[in-house]
């Protein structure tokens, strides 16, 4: 992690994503994308696809059953459908990032913070994290049938010994980031709305930064995790003429 932050690396663009909103974009092979949380609470739910051709798409049991994880950070690969690597975490300043827990639905956020729709209040609309998803897949020709469980990035679980799920408390916060480098070319799609397990009563999530940088970090921790990286990593460098 103090290696890249000591480097100068060039910016290709920046923007911020208010809380509740979503956006979508391409990266490209080496690139680097940076999300950083400028509020309390954040979580920002991540799903990746091979941009080269869609079908193919970060799969949460290849990743989880390969790395032997349950929750994400810095050295692991997110692996797709196709046993190939699309991007690896590659800097952080909080780990722990849920894999499990989906985005939050229509229901969930109903449950919590009441119903506000946008004719009710426009932009300040209580949105939850898969209709953000769904709205930007929508930007790229895909559909419902390509919404699968995301990285909820920030967010991580807490289980107790009955199995009970819920979020730790206070685990991020302003300043603090995850940093990915993609591996093959990606669509990358993200909503900011709560976790579905979120403790707040009143709808304020938090706006995420997004920086992508010419220039990812190294993916060596990733690739010599396990012996299942290292033959994805090699999958995907076949895959790409490497």
């Amino acid at each position: 992690m103090g290696n890249i932050e000591k480097e100068q690396r060039a910016v290709l663009w920046e923007e911020r994503i208010p809380g509740g909103c979503h956006a979508s974009f391409r990266l490209r092979r080496g690139q680097g994308l940076r999300l950083t949380a400028l509020g309390s609470e954040p979580n920002a739910s991540v799903l990746f696809f091979n941009d080269d051709d869609r079908a193919e798409r970060y799969n949460m049991a290849d990743t989880m059953k390969a790395q032997h994880t349950a929750m994400l950070g810095a050295g692991h690969a997110l692996m797709s459908d196709m046993g190939r690597v699309l991007a690896a975490l590659s800097a952080e300043s909080v780990s722990d990032h849920d894999p499990i827990c989906g985005a939050s639905s229509r229901a969930d956020i109903d449950r919590r913070f009441g119903v506000k729709s946008f004719g009710e209040a426009r932009n300040a609309m209580h949105r939850s994290g898969h209709e953000g998803l769904l709205i930007e897949l929508a930007k790229w020709g895909l559909g419902r049938e390509d919404l699968v469980a995301p990285v909820n990035c920030f967010s991580a679980l807490a289980i107790d010994d009955e199995g009970r799920v819920a979020l730790r408390n206070a685990h991020a916060g302003p300043g603090d980031f995850v940093e990915v480098t993609a591996v093959l070319n990606l669509l990358c799609v993200i909503s900011t709305a709560p976790h579905p397990l979120t403790r707040q009563t009143v709808y304020a999530p938090a706006e995420v930064r997004v920086t992508a940088y010419a220039k990812g970090a190294r993916t060596d921790a990733s690739a010599g995790l396990c012996a299942e990286n290292a033959r994805a990593f090699t999958n995907s460098h076949r895959y790409l003429g490497d």
